[in-house]
């Protein structure tokens, strides 16, 4: 969003008050940074963008979802400069003003759909911006990968076969570019939940290690703090890595809504040409810059898709550690990301339900929970008021959602029986105490989700 908003206010700026050479730097700028911009899409900054099919501006006249990749990389100077160290999905919905942050861990074993003819790479999602960036050494990569964008557009490719969501736009951004908005900004205030204690943080990428010590509570956070914070890894698992990005993402999101931070990123814009890279157009940054700036901090959901919840550990063929879904053919993920954005108003009655395991037929690793526990905490991450329910005294070969809300919860049962798709609806009496819904996971839910590993 602070790209979006910098590049918007420096050229609708520096266009009307001056001009000639001052105005082709910051079209230079620009077209660095986003390469498929077009000098005619200057116009659109000065007089009220088309709605045309596809762009932005339409999605949001339409009411379409909008996705959007955000990437994180170590930039020239770090070993694996291209290599994404943060993978997030950011969803949004316009007529509702409500979005989603879901972060995919950079492990996770994938196709990378980067060769002619429909050939891929097996890799990790973190390896699909460099292939598409690094023509030196991937030079037998699609023709559609050998241009300035892309890097984004082979991750962009690769994490919609992942998440089954077509993405619309994604941003590139590395370290440097990282440090210096946050500094710009005058630093970001971060509600640290945990206290963070790692002593194995890389110093540089030659020079040992640094040890990296954080409370908890709220903390003042300069660019290089908020870096390491994003990227501490060795003392805390994927989840908590996750979480953390997204918390700095926010807070990051909140400064630059709360001051008049334009100011600071002019003088930012041309320094970060070669630390920023994304697809957006001009038009389409205005675009995003508005609508980020109409949606709430509540209304901002988060998730992490990592082996708390739909994603089991492993080792590649060659030994490398690997993530990989528990469900093999990803349509637990699919159905998860598609269903992310409920309506707004639905999940706000706050309608209490509960989720209780009808099947003892699934698979999961020892200690992560059970298929109720999972659903639970990831519905939970929607916004819903769901809650751990009692194991059912009956096993169920279909999932159940018995609703004894007398009609009240007409709204809130229909989503669930849309997301456990072809669950039997009972109506039942008001129970004397507890929540008045419950879903009773069956095992046509839990084998699909949660399978027993393929044997090789």
């Amino acid at each position: 969003w602070h790209y979006a908003r910098a590049a918007l206010a420096l050229i609708t700026g520096v266009a009307f008050l001056v001009g000639g050479f001052a105005v082709f730097r910051v079209w230079s700028a620009v077209h660095t940074i986003s390469p498929r911009a077009q000098p005619a899409d200057l116009i659109t900054l000065v007089h009220a963008q088309k709605d045309e099919p596809g762009s932005l501006a339409w999605k949001i006249k339409h009411e379409e979802r909008i996705n959007i990749l955000l990437l994180g990389y170590g930039g020239p100077g770090h070993d694996g400069p291209y290599l994404t160290d943060s993978i997030m999905l950011l969803s949004i919905r316009p007529a509702m003003r409500e979005a989603i942050m879901i972060s995919l861990p950079r492990d996770l074993w994938v196709k990378i759909p980067a060769l002619p003819r429909n050939g891929y790479l097996m890799g990790k999602l973190n390896n699909a911006y460099a292939i598409g960036t690094d023509h030196k050494n991937y030079p037998n990569v699609r023709s559609d990968w050998k241009t300035d964008t892309g890097g984004g557009d082979l991750a962009a490719a690769t994490v919609s076969q992942v998440t089954g969501q077509p993405i619309d736009y994604w941003v590139g951004v590395d370290f440097k570019a990282f440090r210096d908005v946050v500094n710009a900004l005058g630093g970001v205030r971060i509600d640290v939940p945990t206290a963070l204690d790692d002593p194995y943080f890389p110093a540089g990428e030659s020079t040992g290690r640094m040890h990296i010590r954080i409370a908890a509570g709220w903390q003042q956070f300069d660019g290089e703090r908020a870096l390491a914070y994003a990227r501490s890894r060795e003392t805390t698992s994927d989840f908590d890595r996750s979480r953390r990005q997204q918390l700095v993402m926010l807070a990051v999101r909140q400064r630059v809504l709360s001051l008049n931070a334009i100011p600071r990123m002019l003088s930012l814009l041309s320094a970060l040409q070669d630390n920023v890279r994304t697809n957006l157009r001009p038009g389409d940054m205005q675009q995003l810059a508005d609508l980020a700036g109409r949606i709430q901090d509540q209304d901002i959901h988060r998730v992490a898709i990592d082996t708390s919840n739909l994603l089991r550990s492993g080792y590649s063929s060659s030994g490398q550690y690997i993530l990989q879904p528990l469900d093999p053919t990803y349509i637990a993920l699919h159905r998860y990301v598609a269903m992310a954005l409920p309506d707004r108003v639905t999940v706000a009655a706050r309608v209490p339900f509960q989720l209780q395991d009808g099947s003892r037929r699934y698979w999961l690793p020892y200690g992560i929970g059970t298929p109720a526990s999972i659903m639970t905490a990831l519905l939970q991450s929607e916004g819903w008021t769901a809650m751990l329910g009692p194991a059912s005294p009956r096993l169920l070969a279909r999932t159940e959602i018995r609703d004894g809300s007398g009609g009240s919860a007409a709204a809130t049962v229909a989503w669930l029986q849309g997301y456990f798709d072809g669950a039997l609806v009972v109506t039942v009496p008001a129970p004397t105490s507890g929540p008045a819904v419950t879903v009773v996971l069956g095992s046509d839910f839990t084998l699909k989700t949660f399978p027993a590993p393929s044997r090789r």
